[in-house]
């Protein structure tokens, strides 16, 4: 029994496979690698989308940019869905001193559209349609892709760390540097910009990044470029020497497309997008 029972307490010995653990190295890399990839891929896309839908197919503006709005908008949804706990920081710091800020420079931006000559615009349920369509909806998405997602790549970029002056500055920096990029590679795709005029939506990056140099957000862009848009709907319809609606219609414009159906098309389209927005903001929120 003695024998038995000194067995039985015999310690066992079991061997084990060791775990491979991955270089922190290779991990660091890795980690910084995927901002500058969904950057690049940006400024090809936002490229070849002006360039196919207005130079290639020309089609009728609210036509086009309910492909452009569809693109941007799904590229921005899986880009915030891979990132969306590393940048929920930067959405949250300083939001209403942002938004704030976004307001005045776009208050400064409509007033610069208001002293240029006036174009006509359309009467009736189309004017109100284009306010929505090409003011709001128009100027938001180009504020999310020219200027908040670079913010994002450059927050990614330096792992969330603005602390100190020094840091706060490059930060304000790289997001500037991002957006110029993004924004000049966009609007090449327009054949509007490719000469001297290209200085006029950099200007505008320079103007809509205020909010991101000064509080570190840079959602008050959206406000500021969506207050310019909606002002050259308004007061410019036709876009102005500064093309501020591309893309342009000329006579040799094809405006391939039924500027009815596409009205239409809009409006299905906001509805389906802001219920699947609406849907990936609920998956989004930490429990």
């Amino acid at each position: 029994m003695s024998k038995m029972t000194a067995r039985m307490r015999a310690p066992v010995l079991v061997h084990r496979t060791p775990t491979a653990i991955p270089a922190p190295a290779a991990s660091t890399r890795a980690g910084r690698s995927s901002p500058l990839l969904w950057l690049g891929v940006a400024a090809v896309l936002f490229f070849l989308v002006p360039l196919v839908g207005t130079d290639w197919l020309e089609l009728q503006p609210d036509l086009y940019y309910l492909g452009y709005f569809t693109v941007a908008v799904s590229f921005l949804a899986a880009f915030l869905a891979a990132h969306a706990s590393a940048l929920r920081p930067l959405w949250t710091a300083n939001l209403w001193q942002s938004l704030v800020i976004g307001a005045l420079a776009g208050a400064a931006l409509a007033v610069g559209v208001f002293n240029q000559p006036a174009t006509p615009h359309p009467d009736g349920w189309r004017y109100g349609f284009q306010i929505i369509w090409r003011g709001l909806i128009y100027g938001s998405v180009d504020a999310l892709t020219l200027y908040v997602f670079p913010a994002a790549v450059a927050y990614l970029l330096m792992r969330g760390n603005r602390k100190g002056l020094s840091r706060k500055a490059g930060f304000a920096g790289l997001a500037l540097v991002l957006s110029l990029l993004v924004t000049t590679t966009y609007h090449l795709g327009y054949s509007e910009y490719r000469g001297d005029t290209i200085k006029y939506p950099e200007i505008g990056a320079i103007v809509a990044n205020v909010p991101t140099a000064l509080t570190g957000n840079p959602l008050g862009a959206v406000i500021a470029h969506g207050a310019m848009h909606t002002s050259a709907v308004v007061h410019q319809n036709e876009g102005g020497v500064q093309h501020m609606l591309p893309p342009k219609v000329t006579a040799d414009y094809g405006t391939h497309g039924s500027s009815d159906v596409a009205a239409g098309l809009a409006a299905a389209w906001l509805l389906v997008t802001a219920g699947a927005l609406t849907l990936l903001v609920r998956r989004q929120r930490p429990e």
